[in-house]
């Protein structure tokens, strides 16, 4: 017989954890941060219609070291991360929570 499954609102629980424990906030608030930019990165690439390689070319890596940035087996420094921003025609750009 199957059991059935409960519903669960893991964003409630995210909230509930953030709240009581400040070190896996923190964790939390990095992650997402990485999260979205890579996926801003992704984003902005396909809306430019460039691949991993047009970005790679113009940025002068490779488009292994794209690709891993991209599925984020690699997290990139500021430095390559200017190269692909500028390879995309953007910037990076601090904004205020």
């Amino acid at each position: 017989m199957a059991m059935p499954f409960r519903e669960v609102d893991i964003s409630k629980i995210i909230k509930q954890k953030c709240e009581s424990d400040p070190e896996f906030s923190r964790a939390y608030r990095q992650a997402s941060a990485e999260l979205d930019l890579i996926a801003q990165i992704i984003k902005t690439r396909k809306e430019k219609g460039m691949t991993q390689k047009d970005v790679a070319d113009k940025a002068g890596l490779t488009q292994q070291m794209v690709s891993r940035i991209e599925s984020r087996e690699h997290l990139p420094n500021y430095r390559n991360l200017v190269k692909i921003a500028d390879a995309l025609d953007s910037k990076i750009q601090l904004v205020s929570k």
